[in-house]
């Protein structure tokens, strides 16, 4: 062998030696799709923990004297209705001889304390409302420092004293005036909301408003309320009354023309107030008139009206073979008409299929929740509550 062969034979071997190594230690850079990059379709695990929609009720005084059946597992909130709050700021728990008014007394009941106590077993909160519907109490309220102050010192005990996870607050102002009502409205609740926060942390703040105040009323600037306090709970009812001339829904999902309806009144909250935080009231009851016609639509006897809970239309509807009962598909609204003792009698109520196209509409704009009024007027009845639970769940 030459020097020139063992010089190629060595080259060789070190060039053999170089690309061992490279194969054996230096880790490949493989062609194949690393499985973290793989960019095929993959199976979804749903979010564990998804937010979920609130499921709220008003329990007021005159279901706690009926001993209403009251089932803490199908809600989140329970809103006992109400304490009033007077101009002074004063919670109105007592009368001029220092004797307990009744939703003061009907507050402290061992029924009360019972729903209180299994509330806290399913974890549903306890809150308060704080109600005053006279417009002119409510200016000199809300205007005032110093009954401002007490009302945020005696509402805050309130908090302490019975463990309440918050207060709902319920100012209903009927009608304009010259009053500047929304700017004092506004430093009211930022001083009430403030201050809670600060003593109570975690308590929960809502605010009712009627369902056609939202955007008729301007006692009520909703963009600012609706920075302030946690939940917009809008009053989805009553836009026909006891007192309404002419029948017609309690709760219609749409309406004609320009005529109000469950669907303008969350859709006039856009922009102004974040849907997260708002709150559908729905009704478990409707109106029952004496009419002059059997018609859609007819005109009612004066001093007629009259409430018809849940219950009382389904007893009506099981009791009677002649009730003759359609449903108005724009409105959404379910209505039977019946006589007794040659009077027609309509009412226009809420059912299962009419509830459901208002969680669909819960649903299809996002928003926070449900709330029902009131809690007693289903009775025993457990349908609105198992379609609730399935229609939620599917939320």
């Amino acid at each position: 062998m030459t020097w020139k062969n063992a010089i190629i034979l060595i080259f060789f071997g070190v060039l053999c030696g170089i690309f061992a190594v490279m194969y054996f230690f230096i880790p490949s850079r493989s062609t194949e799709v690393s499985p973290v990059t793989y960019s095929a379709p993959l199976e979804i695990t749903p979010d564990p923990n998804p937010v979920r929609k609130q499921v709220i009720g008003f329990l007021p005084s005159w279901s706690v004297a009926a001993k209403a059946k009251v089932n803490p597992e199908y809600l989140d909130q329970i809103i006992y209705f109400g304490i009033g709050i007077n101009k002074n700021g004063e919670l109105m728990k007592v009368d001029e001889e220092g004797k307990d008014l009744l939703e003061w007394h009907y507050f402290k009941t061992d029924y009360m304390k019972n729903v209180m106590s299994k509330a806290h077993e399913t974890d549903t909160k306890i809150l308060v409302t704080i109600k005053n519907f006279d417009n002119e109490e409510i200016d000199t309220l809300i205007s005032s420092g110093s009954a401002t102050n007490r009302a945020i010192s005696q509402i805050s005990k309130l908090i302490t004293d019975y463990e309440l996870d918050g207060i709902n607050i319920d100012f209903e102002y009927f009608s304009d005036s010259d009053f500047p009502t929304a700017k004092h409205m506004n430093i009211f609740l930022e001083k009430l909301t403030t201050q809670l926060k600060k003593e109570h942390p975690n308590t929960i703040i809502s605010f009712d408003v009627n369902a056609t105040a939202i955007y008729e009323d301007k006692a009520y600037d909703m963009v600012r309320i609706g920075e302030l306090v946690d939940q917009v709970i809008v009053m989805g009812y009553d836009y026909h009354r006891q007192s309404s001339t002419v029948s017609g829904a309690v709760a219609p999902l749409v309406s004609k023309g320009d005529a109000p309806s469950v669907t303008k009144s969350i859709d006039s909250l856009k922009g102004r107030v974040p849907y997260d935080k708002v709150i559908l009231a729905i009704p478990l009851y409707g109106y029952e008139w004496q009419t002059y016609s059997k018609d859609q639509g007819s005109y009612t006897i004066p001093g007629s009206g009259a409430l018809a809970s849940y219950k009382r239309v389904r007893e009506l509807i099981e009791s009677k073979d002649d009730v003759a009962i359609s449903y108005d598909k724009k409105s959404m609204s379910p209505r039977l008409v019946y006589v007794q003792s040659g009077a027609i009698k309509q009412i226009y109520y809420e059912d299962e299929k009419s509830i459901k196209s208002k969680l669909e509409l819960v649903h299809d704009r996002d928003i926070a929740g449900i709330a029902l009024w009131a809690l007693g007027y289903e009775g025993t009845y457990l349908e609105p509550w198992l379609l609730i639970k399935d229609t939620m769940r599917d939320l």
